[in-house]
């Protein structure tokens, strides 16, 4: 029935539920929140990490059945049956859209630890989820400019000392790390000023991966990278509520980190940057051509006209 239902209702309804059940989920964090930072007993703290995250897994869940219950979307997702719940891992993905985390959070819910991602320190002023990222030790980065640490060079190593902050307390646990290499959403304008040597992708920045890699200390060893594709067309967040994205297509490759790259023991040495650049730049050439054919589609159905489905452009 909720499938149904005429594309603009459908959206409000989902956004009013999104803000709903965002809200619900997030007052028993508060109070496993406050119960963490007043307890003075180690043992307890970790048990109501224990607890938070399953009280996070329960709003992913709420935002799975939404998905389902009111979108008609063709989801072609690869079998991900080997991967662990106690290990820990770094994921890499292409980023088009603010739902690019929603099916993230769907697709590896309860496979793999929990995903924290790195966040802009603005973000932490969100009602409800800024608390809730500071409360789940979301890296927090504060993206100075090149003029800014032109001007005040000791602000080139904060974002290593946040992470380095945050991977300390990930040793302690399984933990997926995700980071979208492009650092933000890839847009036509981005791509065009960027002059990006790939077709489909913005230029990868390296200073997240190789800060993670080299402050979590040998513990992450292995990489998912994650491709998403819309082969009707890449939705804003609007349309995704609306129910007017057809397809959504998942490729996931699993790699070894290489040896060398885990021996980093400078991250200014500029023959292993060189070596770690390589080795990402490969990477990112691969998935180029990978989304070329994902986001060919075999099918006959028309793509959604502009009026229906709107692209990004910001």
């Amino acid at each position: 029935m909720l499938k149904t239902l005429p594309s603009p209702i459908k959206g409000i309804l989902n956004a009013l539920f999104l803000a709903v059940h965002t809200i619900f989920w997030c007052m028993p964090m508060y109070v496993f929140l406050i119960l963490k930072f007043i307890s003075p007993n180690k043992s307890f703290r970790a048990w109501t990490d224990k607890v938070l995250v399953k009280i996070a897994n329960g709003w992913i869940s709420t935002n799975s059945l939404w998905m389902l219950a009111t979108h008609r979307t063709k989801w072609d997702i690869p079998n991900m049956d080997h991967l662990k719940l106690n290990d820990w891992y770094f994921i890499t993905c292409n980023h088009q859209s603010w739902t690019d985390i929603l099916i993230l959070h769907r697709i590896f819910l309860r496979k793999i630890p929990f995903i924290r991602f790195f966040i802009k320190r603005e973000l932490l002023f969100l009602p409800f989820l800024g608390l809730a990222w500071w409360a789940y030790d979301f890296p927090i980065m504060s993206r100075y400019s090149k003029q800014q640490i032109a001007k005040n060079p000791s602000l080139r190593g904060k974002d290593l000392e946040a992470t380095k902050k945050a991977c300390k307390i990930y040793q302690n646990y399984p933990v997926t790390i995700l980071n979208f290499l492009e650092g933000t959403r890839n847009t036509p304008a981005k791509h065009k000023i960027q002059k990006s040597p790939y077709k489909n992708l913005l230029i990868p920045k390296l200073g997240g991966f190789s800060f993670a890699i080299y402050a979590m200390d040998k513990k992450i060893t292995h990489v998912l990278d994650v491709t998403i594709a819309y082969p009707y067309g890449k939705p804003n967040f609007w349309q995704f509520l609306c129910g007017e994205v057809k397809e959504i297509k998942v490729h996931m490759q699993e790699f070894e980190i290489p040896p060398n790259l885990l021996q980093w023991d400078d991250l200014e040495n500029p023959e292993q940057r060189a070596q770690f650049s390589d080795w990402v730049n490969h990477i990112w050439a691969e998935k180029d051509k990978r989304l070329d054919s994902l986001k060919a589609t075999s099918s006959k159905e028309e793509s959604l006209k502009p009026s229906s489905l709107k692209y990004d452009t910001g």
